[in-house]
């Protein structure tokens, strides 16, 4: 099953709702300079990347992710990019900015917001996106789906609570629109529909999988969402 997961998300442009509109506006909030020393932490296969190369063409960015034909990709559509094969919560030196588009739930964010402390230049900071409940009483599709997938998810208070307790002060903060995630979804239901002729069983099941999580955010979408941060060390 592992497999034809992977089958699926292979080749596609990334891993997590986000856009150029909203990095933009996480860049210029924490004041990231141009000849910045970024990482993106759980890059995927390098969409942010190559958004944050557009927008601070000088800075010195690395890409650092677990799956290693992520890294690959990096390194082939990329090369002036330092990608490399390895764990976000360990890291080696300071940066300016570290971004995360909605990889430390893997973690937990209250673990990567502690490793990645140490890890920022006196005025660096995170901006990370992490997908929450938008309201007490989700849809029981939409309550079922993140539960199985995200358990633990949680509200916007609790969220901002978990930031305050791990030591960061929130610069801004803002939910991702529309065009966020169609930027995600859009590509992944292409991908669906052209993976079903022939799919085996395996894949026919993922694939089921992944329209009913395409669909249920056209149907549920307002019940939870990515919120984007940025944030300092207090």
């Amino acid at each position: 099953m592992k497999d034809a997961f992977f089958t699926v998300h292979s080749g596609l442009p990334r891993e997590a709702p986000g856009d150029a509109e909203s990095l933009g506006w996480a860049l210029d909030l924490a004041r990231t300079h141009a000849r910045a020393r970024v990482l993106d932490a759980g890059c995927g296969p390098g969409a942010d990347l190559a958004l944050l190369r557009a927008q601070r063409p000088a800075a010195r960015l690395e890409g650092l992710d677990l799956h290693a034909p992520f890294i690959d990709r990096i390194r082939a559509e990329q090369p002036e990019v330092e990608a490399r094969v390895g764990d976000m919560l360990v890291l080696d030196g300071a940066y300016d900015l570290i971004w995360s588009a909605g990889a430390a739930y893997g973690p937990g964010v209250t673990a990567a917001l502690a490793a990645w402390r140490d890890h920022l230049t006196p005025q660096g900071a995170v901006a990370f996106s992490d997908c929450l409940w938008r309201t007490p009483r989700p849809a029981p599709a939409a309550r079922a789906f993140w539960d199985r997938d995200y358990p633990g998810m949680m509200d916007l208070p609790g969220h901002i609570a978990r930031i305050e307790g791990a030591g960061y002060r929130i610069l801004g903060a803002r939910w991702l629109g529309a065009a966020a995630w169609e930027a995600y979804y859009g590509p992944l239901s292409d991908r669906v529909a052209a993976l079903r002729p022939g799919a085996d069983a395996d894949l026919a099941q993922v694939l089921d999988a992944t329209q009913a999580e395409i669909e249920l955010w056209r149907t549920h979408g307002g019940d939870y969402g990515y919120y984007l941060s940025v944030v300092r060390p207090a």
